[in-house]
Formats: C-alpha cells, sequence, structure tokens
C-alpha cells in the first residue's frame, strides 16, 4: 500500500515537471513575441492633402498625442487676400483624418500711417509650413518665403522669412521673426530666409537658420521659448528678444556660405559650436576633411545626428545627393551618396571606413534624413534614408 502510494507521487511529480518543462518554452515563445517590434505596411494609414498644395513638404510627430504634423506650404487658406500661403496640419493615427492648425489668421498687414494704405508685409506664396518642429508641448512653423516692404515709398522688399511658434499645446500662437529688423537689404538679414531651417535643443531653445544673411554668409539664430513669448506684442512689427544669440558677419571671403541652410541638433557638441560663434563653412570642411568631397555634390544638403555606433556620442550622418559616379559605361551618373562620421570627441568627427552609394541615377540618394531610433532593438539607431526618382 506504502508503495502504491509512493508510486502515485512520483507520477504526480513527474505530470508537475512535464507540465512546466512544457510551460517554459510556451512562455520564452509568448515573452519573445511580446517584445516582437515591426513596422506592419498592410495596415498603415495614408493621409492626403489637396493637389497642388505640396502636402506632406514638412513632417514631424506630435508629442501630446498620437498625431502627426504634416506641412503643406502651397495650400490655401482662410487667411484674407492670400493666395497659397501654406498651412499645417494636424493629424490623427486613430481618426486617418487631418484639420488645420490656425497658426496665423491674418491677412497682410497694412500700414495705417499712410493714405492711401501700404501693403507692407506679403503672405502670397510665403510657404508656411516648409519647416515644422515639435518638441514637448512647443511647436514651430515657418514661411522662409515671407517677405516685408522696407520702405513705403519704393517697392523694396525683404525676403526675411518668419516663424509661429506655440508653447501650450496648439492653443495660443506667437510670432517669432528674428531676421525681420532694419538690417535692411542683402549686406544685412534682408535675404535671410529665417526658418529655411530649425529645430529645437534637448532642453527646448529653437534655433533657427537663416542662410541668405550676410551676401548669403548665412547665420544661426536661438533664444528660448520664453524669451520669444514674453517679447511678443502684436501691435509691434519690429520685435527684439533679449536673450536671442546669433551668429556674426565674417568677412566677405566667406560670402555664399549659405549657414544654417541645414543642420541637426546633437547633444552639446552643435551646440558649443554655435555659442562660440566658430560654427563657419570653414570650421565644418576642417573639421570633416572637405579634400574627400566631391565639388558640387550638394554634400550637407541634409543632416542626421544619431548615435549609430552605441557608444553614447551623437555621429553624423550626411547627404549629397548630386554626388555622382562612373557606371559600368564610364559615363557619369548623379546617383546621390550618405557619408557616415563618427564622434570620437568634441569636435572631432571621423569619416566611417565606408560610405553609402545611391542604387538609382538621378535618384538624388540622401535628399532626406531622419534619426528613427532602435526599431528593431539590436541595440543601434537606425536612419532613414530617402532618393527621389526622376523620370
Amino acid at each position: 500500500m506504502g508503495s502504491a502510494s509512493a508510486g502515485a507521487a512520483a507520477r504526480a511529480r513527474c505530470r508537475r515537471c512535464v507540465r512546466v518543462r512544457m510551460l517554459v518554452p510556451v512562455l520564452a515563445a509568448l515573452i519573445h513575441l511580446c517584445a516582437a517590434f515591426n513596422l506592419d505596411p498592410e495596415t498603415r494609414v495614408v493621409f492626403s492633402g489637396s493637389r497642388g498644395s505640396y502636402f506632406g513638404y514638412s513632417v514631424e510627430f506630435f508629442s501630446n498625442t498620437i498625431s502627426v504634423l504634416i506641412g503643406a506650404p502651397k495650400a490655401n487658406t482662410s487667411q484674407p487676400n492670400i493666395t497659397e500661403g501654406g498651412a499645417v496640419f494636424l493629424c490623427s493615427w486613430s481618426q486617418s483624418n487631418c484639420s488645420i492648425i490656425n497658426f496665423d489668421k491674418q491677412g497682410a498687414r497694412l500700414n495705417s500711417t499712410n493714405r492711401p494704405l501700404a501693403q507692407f508685409e506679403f503672405k502670397s506664396h510665403q510657404w508656411f509650413g516648409a519647416t515644422v518642429r515639435s518638441h514637448g508641448n512647443s511647436t514651430l512653423a515657418c514661411a522662409p518665403r515671407y517677405y516685408w516692404r522696407t520702405e513705403c515709398d519704393t517697392p523694396f522688399a525683404d525676403v526675411t522669412g518668419t516663424c509661429f511658434l506655440s508653447v501650450d499645446g496648439l492653443n495660443t500662437f506667437v510670432e517669432f521673426a528674428p531676421c525681420r529688423t532694419e538690417r535692411h537689404g542683402p549686406a544685412g538679414q534682408g535675404y535671410c530666409q529665417g526658418g529655411f531651417s530649425a529645430d529645437f535643443t534637448k532642453d527646448g531653445r529653437v534655433v533657427l537658420g537663416g542662410p541668405g544673411s550676410f551676401y548669403w554668409q548665412g547665420q544661426l539664430i536661438s533664444a528660448t521659448t520664453e524669451e520669444i513669448v514674453k517679447a511678443y506684442y502684436p501691435s509691434y512689427f519690429l520685435l527684439s528678444v533679449a536673450g536671442q544669440i546669433q551668429t556674426r558677419q565674417a568677412e566677405g571671403s566667406y560670402d555664399d556660405s549659405y549657414l544654417g541652410k541645414k543642420f541637426s541638433w546633437a547633444d552639446q557638441m552643435y551646440y558649443l559650436q554655435f555659442r562660440t560663434h566658430l560654427c563657419r563653412a570653414w570650421v565644418w570642411c576642417t573639421c570633416l576633411g572637405c579634400n574627400v568631397f566631391q565639388m558640387g555634390s550638394y554634400f550637407g544638403y541634409t543632416v542626421a545626428a544619431t548615435d549609430i555606433n552605441s557608444d553614447g556620442l551623437d555621429d553624423l550622418v550626411v547627404g549629397a545627393p548630386l554626388f555622382m559616379s562612373r557606371g559600368s559605361d564610364g559615363h557619369l551618373e548623379e546617383l546621390g551618396k550618405v557619408y557616415v562620421f563618427l564622434q570620437r570627441g568634441p569636435l572631432l568627427l571621423e569619416p566611417s571606413q565606408s560610405h553609402l552609394l545611391g542604387p538609382q541615377a538621378f535618384g538624388r540618394f540622401g535628399s532626406s534624413l531622419a534619426p528613427l531610433g532602435d526599431l528593431n532593438q539590436d541595440g543601434f539607431n537606425g536612419t532613414f534614408l530617402t532618393f527621389v526618382q526622376t523620370l
């Protein structure tokens, strides 16, 4: 009797062991499935805008909600007497629809001191929404082709660009036009095109690129969101922002450098360059070694900063969409190229052993770059690369 009881107990323990052994691989499989992460092209969400509006020219994630901000720089809005002023749309993933964000409801302002009234700013074809950036509760949208008349008695106009900023989740908006100053014409900030490029630093500071300032030397301009909001007064056309910092004009040999056309933010490295006024074209070339780059390849047209090799330092990915290479027939083909530079220390960038060459002739590989983070969870950050097929 005792031996039978012992045998039954042993068989029960064995069944439990079998169940446990079977359960372990099942749990492992479930854990693996739960940790899996993929991009699903079959259930993608598609947003579209009106024909000819350039809907999708700029795209940015809106961090407050599960939504995306999409710029349409040639869209028509309800602004009175404005043609193709441009717009920014808020598109919800869950509803698959988009609604326009009313950054600016006004038409072009008039000079009320003159008779007849003179229009002194021009918002038609200003390309509002060509640049869109978001950081926390703050959103910035820019119109780099906005211009204003500097002298009411002559048709002299400056393409200074302008931006609008929201710091409370798209409820209220203020204008930020740091290039709209008394420094008129090409020698000053008249052709600045402020907002041609823009970004937020990791602590939320606004940075604008103005590639046309000072005979197209270009410049970077930066201010905190608090300073911008505090300085805004809608009745004043020329506003100065306390605490604003910007790169200064250099000697004439740096004309046509287009500083500020494109930039990307990476921790403290580029911020240090900007604050010490070292961010000039020659500094980038010295830092990166210009002798390896092809003239006319548009090196630097796009820039993305991300930690490629997971060493804790932000590295640099640079697009050259007009890079040319000889094909099998010996003729030059415009393919485009993407360069990778690894950061070895502050202001020390080292070219990677290999770079990426475009797969398609006239594809302009590297026309757009964006850091994606670690999508497949392999411990390394990915970067999104695009090329434009030219027929």
